[in-house]
C-alpha cells in the first residue's frame, strides 16, 4: 500500500525543530555524538559547516562540485528505537525531503540500539548496500537482491517506495550506547578511522581537544559553525612540533558516466561527456565553459572562501584541456599549488629550477603574418605541426600567424617542467606581440603533468580557444579560456 505523509514546508519555527530548547538538560549525549562526527566530516573534502538543533538535531554542509550545497540530517536518539517510534522517524524524514527536495543527501537516525523486530531491516540494508556497487548496473544479482530487501520491508507493514527511500538516503546508526559516558573515547577512536596524522597525539593534548570540541559546540547551539572554526579548534591546542602538516585538497576527476558524485574522497567532477569515449566526441565549446569551467571557477569561489588550504592535489583521469583549464582555474596569480601524481611521483606547480635543473631545449617555427588570431602547437616528442596545419582551413584560419614549439625530450621533474613552461609561455607572450593578434588558438600534444603546469602559468595573454585530437589530422574546438579564469 502506498504510504501517505504529509506535505512538509521543513522551517526552524516547527516544533520539531524546537526540542532543544524545550530537552536541553538530556543533549550530553547528542553533543557526544556531533563530536565523534566531526573527524568523519573533516575527512571529506566538500565538509563546509555545521549545525546543531536547527531542521534536525545535528546537520551538516558540503560543497559539490557542479551541484551546490547539499546537506546531512542526524537526529539522534538517547535510547533504544522501538518499532512506532523508528518508523515515525523515517516518515518525518520522508516529509521533510519532500518538504524542501534536494535539500539533504543523507538522513542518518542514531540510537543506543534497536527493538529485534529491527535487526532484519537494518542487516538486510548492510548487506546490500555494502557490496552493491561491486555489480555491473544490469546485474540480476542487483535486481534480486534489491527485490529481497523490499521484502523485508513489506514485512515490516510498509511499501516499495519506504524501502527506496531507506535505501537511496538513510543511514541507520544503532551502536552508540557508549556515547553518553565514554564520549571521548568514541571521539578518539573516529579520529584515528578518519584523520590517521593524528593518531599519535598524546592523551592530554586528545582530552584538550574534545574539551574544545565540547565548548565551541556549546556556545553555538542552533548557530552555524563553519569547518574554519573546526580545524582552528582541532590544531590549537596541539603544540607545534607535534602539529600535522595541513594536507591539500583532493580533487578526483570522473571519466566514466556510471561514477557517482560522492563526499567521501575529494571533490569530485563527474567529465564523462568532456572526455570523448573511444570516439573521441566531445561538446560543443558552449558546454565545456557553462559546465566545465564553471564548475572549476564556482571550486576555486568555494575554497577562497571556506577552506584555508590553496594547495591542490590532483586525481583520476582528464583530456589534455581540461588539465589544462584546471592550471588555469587554480592560477598560479591566484595564489594556488597544484600537485598530481605521475609515474609514482609528485609533481607540484611550486617545484620552481634551481641550479641543478637540467636545461630543456626547444625548437620553434614560425609564420610571420599579422592576423587577430594566433595559432599554436605545442608538442613533446611528437612533433604535430604538420597535421594541425592541415586542419586549419577547416576553421578559417588559413593564412593566420602561426607559432609551432617542440621538444624533443622527455622532461624528467617537475622542476624542468617548470623550466620548459616559463620558456613556452616567453615564447607565446612575444610572438603575441609581433603578431599582435587577439585571440590563440592552442593545439597540445604534452603530458598530462606539463599541460597543467603551463595552465597554471598563462595568465596575462590573450583569450586562448583549446583544442582537442579526435583523429589523424583532425581536431576540435573545446574550451575558450580567458582572463576571467586565471584572474
Amino acid at each position: 500500500m502506498q504510504q501517505n505523509h504529509k506535505q512538509l514546508k521543513p522551517s526552524l519555527l516547527e516544533p520539531e525543530s524546537k526540542g532543544g530548547d524545550i530537552a536541553e538538560g538530556g543533549f550530553f549525549f547528542q553533543d557526544n555524538i556531533m563530536i565523534a562526527y566531526i573527524p568523519r566530516w573533516l575527512a571529506q573534502e566538500g565538509f563546509t559547516g555545521m549545525i546543531r538543533e536547527s531542521i534536525g538535531d545535528i546537520e551538516a554542509n558540503f560543497f559539490v562540485p557542479g551541484v551546490g550545497f547539499v546537506k546531512e540530517f542526524l537526529e539522534v536518539k538517547n535510547h533504544s528505537l522501538k518499532p512506532t517510534e523508528f518508523w515515525k522517524e523515517i516518515k518525518r524524514f520522508q516529509e521533510v525531503d519532500d518538504g524542501s527536495p534536494g535539500t539533504y543527501r543523507w538522513f542518518t537516525l542514531v540510537s543506543t540500539g534497536l527493538s529485534t523486530d529491527l535487526k532484519p531491516l537494518v542487516n538486510g540494508l548492510r548487506r546490500l548496500r555494502d557490496p552493491y556497487n561491486f555489480y555491473e548496473n544490469d546485474s540480476s544479482i542487483k535486481d534480486n537482491s534489491f527485490q529481497d530487501y523490499v521484502q523485508i520491508v513489506k514485512k515490516l507493514g510498509k511499501d516499495e517506495q519506504v524501502a527506496k527511500f531507506l535505501f537511496e538516503k538513510v543511514f541507520i546508526q544503532h551502536e552508540y550506547s557508549m556515547a553518553q559516558a565514554h564520549g571521548e573515547a568514541l571521539f578518539r577512536q573516529s579520529l584515528i578511522d578518519h584523520l590517521r596524522e593524528y593518531e599519535d597525539l598524546s592523551n592530554r593534548i586528545l582530552t584538550d581537544i574534545y574539551a574544545n570540541f565540547l565548548k565551541l559546540i556549546r556556545q553555538h547551539k542552533n548557530q552555524p559553525i563553519s569547518r574554519k572554526k573546526v580545524e582552528i579548534k582541532l590544531r590549537e591546542k596541539i603544540d607545534s612540533k607535534h602539529l600535522p602538516e595541513v594536507n591539500p585538497i583532493l580533487i578526483f576527476t570522473s571519466h566514466q558516466k556510471e561514477a557517482k558524485i560522492s563526499t567521501t574522497s575529494g571533490l569530485h567532477f563527474n567529465w564523462a561527456n568532456f572526455f570523448g569515449g573511444t570516439t573521441r566526441t566531445y561538446p560543443p565549446t558552449k558546454q565545456w565553459n557553462q559546465q566545465l569551467l564553471w564548475e572549476l571557477e564556482q571550486t576555486r569561489n568555494w575554497i577562497m572562501e571556506h577552506r584555508g588550504v590553496t594547495r591542490i592535489r590532483l586525481t583520476g583521469n582528464r583530456r589534455l584541456t581540461a588539465s589544462l583549464a584546471i592550471g588555469s582555474v587554480f592560477s598560479s596569480v591566484a595564489g594556488f599549488t597544484v600537485e598530481m601524481k605521475y609515474r609514482s611521483e609528485i609533481w607540484a606547480t611550486d617545484a620552481h629550477p634551481n641550479s641543478s635543473t637540467p636545461e630543456y631545449s626547444l625548437s620553434t617555427k614560425t609564420v610571420e603574418n599579422g592576423g587577430e588570431h594566433l595559432i599554436i602547437t605545442v608538442a613533446i616528442i611528437r612533433d604535430i605541426a604538420a597535421e594541425v596545419e592541415a586542419s586549419l582551413e577547416h576553421y578559417g584560419l588559413d593564412g593566420m600567424p602561426v607559432l609551432h614549439i617542440h621538444g624533443q625530450e622527455a622532461i624528467i621533474s617537475s622542476e624542468q617542467a617548470n623550466l620548459a613552461v616559463r620558456k613556452i609561455k616567453n615564447l607565446i607572450s612575444d610572438t603575441l606581440a609581433v603578431a599582435k593578434s587577439k585571440q590563440v588558438h592552442l593545439f597540445l600534444a604534452t603530458p598530462a603533468h606539463l599541460t597543467l603546469f603551463l595552465g597554471h602559468r598563462l595568465n596575462a595573454i590573450a583569450p586562448i580557444q583549446c583544442y582537442e585530437w579526435t583523429s589523424p589530422q583532425n581536431y576540435t574546438q573545446t574550451c575558450l579560456l580567458s582572463a576571467k579564469y586565471n584572474l
